[in-house]
């Protein structure tokens, strides 16, 4: 349970937990289009409550600590698109 508070902490100060309306499909931080759970392939962000997450972590620590990593991951290698940039 320690590795899985150290990754909730982790992702707390990268600012992943956003929550989402029901309704939204795009993320509020790149625009790319959001997977079924509201989670953002792009760039890591989480769409469900930090609640939500430790509520999960209680029963199910192993996948938790899984998305936990992987969306950290993807925060860490997220580069946005400067404005203005345009594609060769």
């Amino acid at each position: 349970m320690g590795d899985l508070q150290a990754l909730i902490d982790e992702a707390r100060t990268m600012g992943l937990f956003r929550a989402h309306a029901p309704f939204e499909v795009h993320c509020s931080n790149c625009h790319m289009r959001l997977d079924p759970q509201g989670d953002c392939p792009s760039c890591g962000v989480i769409g469900r409550p930090e609640a939500d997450i430790v509520k999960r972590g209680a029963s199910d620590a192993t996948s938790t600590e899984k998305l936990l990593r992987a969306q950290i991951a993807r925060r860490r290698a997220y580069r946005p698109v400067k404005a203005g940039a345009r594609e060769a």
